[in-house]
């Protein structure tokens, strides 16, 4: 990733300097004919950071889920997540997702082979990439509750201390979104291939142990 790939992609430009959010001027480069400017040299720095936690995530076999449900979002949200074998959320976040998940998610999910009559089993992500984070505050509610990180494109006119690392650009750029979509998701999916390279060496290192203890005795 470099700046002039952001740029080129739009993610600095901000919202008209009226919707300004004080809590982003850490972020701001300036303003130009009434619009707030990003820094993105910040935008790098927290991509990055970002891309980290979601690699460490997938290393350590957890799962994400991918939400961006704006006009033009739904295509790339379901691409990023099915890249790194994620789970998306690309159409409308039906509340209690995460905070009632056995009576939303129950009726979804497949029933226990062993136990038909048992309810079915729910699990809940362990992180979350929310693309446009301004329509979903019942998201972030429900993530908080549930001590889950949100990884978030933060613009101008939102406050990035409501999410645990948040990304300051343009979340009105589709073509931007996208580029941050992928590069995550290519992370993540770096992290599953660290993860399965890690579990096949483990295995060789078990196979050669009972090679060497039959071999003994």
């Amino acid at each position: 990733m470099t700046i002039s790939r952001l740029m080129a992609a739009g993610l600095h430009l901000g919202h008209s300097t009226s919707l300004w959010e004080p809590a982003t001027l850490p972020f701001i480069f300036g303003t130009r004919e009434g619009i707030s400017i990003i820094n993105l040299e910040h935008t790098l720095v927290y991509l990055r950071r970002a891309c980290n936690v979601a690699r460490e995530v997938a290393l350590r076999g957890g799962s994400i889920l991918f939400v961006g449900t704006r006009p033009g979002f739904q295509d790339l949200t379901i691409e990023a997540a099915r890249y790194c074998d994620g789970f998306h959320v690309s159409s409308k976040w039906i509340p209690g997702t995460l905070t009632n998940r056995h009576q939303v998610l129950g009726r979804h999910a497949p029933p226990d082979p062993e136990d038909p009559g048992r309810p079915p089993k729910t699990y809940k992500p362990d992180l979350i990439v929310l693309l446009n984070p301004l329509e979903h505050k019942i998201a972030i509610s429900e993530a908080q509750l549930n001590n889950i990180p949100i990884i978030a494109i933060t613009d101008t006119d939102y406050d990035p201390r409501l999410v645990s690392y948040p990304i300051p650009a343009n979340d009105d750029s589709i073509r931007g979104v996208e580029l941050v979509a992928k590069v995550l998701s290519t992370a993540a999916r770096d992290g599953l291939h660290r993860r399965k390279q890690l579990l096949d060496q483990r295995e060789k290192e078990k196979k050669l142990l009972r090679k060497q203890h039959s071999t003994k005795y």
